[in-house]
C-alpha cells in the first residue's frame, strides 16, 4: 500500500558507505512483536465499501517535520475495482486506482511519478500470515512520457505486532517489501525502494506505513576511493489520526 507515497519535495545525498546508515535508520518506525492475537489465524482480503476513510499525519523521518495530513477515502468499491480520493491538508491531488487486496493499478510509486500496472503492482498477497512471502516482476508505464519499466517486487509478511499511533492501538501484521524500479537511464542506476505496512484486519488498511528510496549516480563521485554517489529520496512514515468503518 502507498499511504504515504507523496512526490518529493527534494534530493538528499549520501556517499556509498550511507546506505549502512540509511538502513540502521530504519528502524526508526519499528514496534515490538507481540503474540498473535487470540485466535488468529490466516489474514484474508478486507471487505471495503465507498465512503470508508482512513486520515494520517505524514512527518519526515530523517527530521520529524510535518509534511501534511492525509485523508483517503474510498469512492468506488466492487469486484474489480478500488477508487480513492487523495486529499491533503483538505486540497484534494490524487485519485488512486486499486485491484481488489489493495494491489495498485494506477498510483505513484515511492519517490516517483505515477504509474499504470500490468500486472496490477503486489502490495499484498492474501491472504497474509508471518512467514510469507512472494517475488513478482510487474510492468510500469507512465502515462505522461509513455516509458515503461519492469518493475521487481520482493515482499514478505513478519510477525504481529502491537502498534499505537494516535488514532488508538492495534494488532497488526508487519510486511516489507523491496522494490527495484527498473528505471536506470545513462548514469543513473535504478531506484532502490524500501515500504513497510503495519496492516490492520481491523482497520482493512494500515495503521502505519512508510517508504524510502535511493539510488546511484555513477556520474558522480561520493563515496571516496572515486565510489559513485548515493542520492536519497524522501523517506516518508504516516500515522493514523481518524478512520471510519
Amino acid at each position: 500500500m502507498t499511504s504515504a507515497q507523496v512526490k518529493p519535495l527534494r534530493r538528499r545525498f549520501m556517499s556509498s558507505t550511507g546506505v549502512i546508515v540509511w538502513s540502521l535508520l530504519a528502524a526508526c518506525a519499528s514496534f515490538p512483536e507481540a503474540p498473535a492475537p487470540q485466535g488468529a489465524a490466516a489474514v484474508p482480503a478486507p471487505v471495503l465499501k465507498a465512503g470508508q476513510y482512513w486520515e494520517y499525519a505524514v512527518r519526515d523521518a530523517y527530521t520529524g517535520a510535518a509534511r501534511g495530513v492525509y485523508h483517503y477515502t474510498i469512492v468506488r468499491a466492487d469486484a474489480e475495482r478500488i477508487v480513492v480520493d487523495v486529499t491533503r491538508d483538505g486540497e484534494r491531488i490524487d485519485a488512486h486506482v486499486y485491484a481488489p487486496g489493495w494491489n495498485g493499478v494506477e498510483q505513484p510509486l515511492t519517490n516517483l511519478q505515477r504509474f499504470r500496472y500490468d500486472p496490477p503492482f503486489p502490495a499484498y498477497e492474501f491472504p497474509l500470515y508471518p512467514g510469507k512471502s512472494w517475488r513478482r516482476v510487474v510492468r510500469a508505464s507512465d502515462p505522461a512520457t509513455g516509458k515503461t519499466y519492469r518493475v521487481h517486487v520482493h515482499a514478505s509478511v513478519g510477525g504481529w505486532r502491537r502498534v499505537r499511533v494516535p488514532a488508538g492501538e492495534f494488532d497488526a501484521l508487519e510486511v516489507t517489501r523491496y522494490v527495484y524500479a527498473g528505471n536506470a537511464e545513462f548514469f543513473t542506476l535504478q531506484e532502490e525502494i524500501m515500504q513497510r505496512d503495519w496492516y490492520t484486519p481491523l482497520l482493512g488498511y494500515v495503521a502505519v506505513s512508510e517508504g524510502n528510496s535511493s539510488h546511484i549516480d555513477t556520474s558522480r563521485s561520493g563515496g571516496g576511493r572515486g565510489r559513485p554517489l548515493r542520492v536519497r529520496g524522501d523517506w516518508l512514515i504516516a500515522e493514523l489520526v481518524h478512520y471510519s468503518l
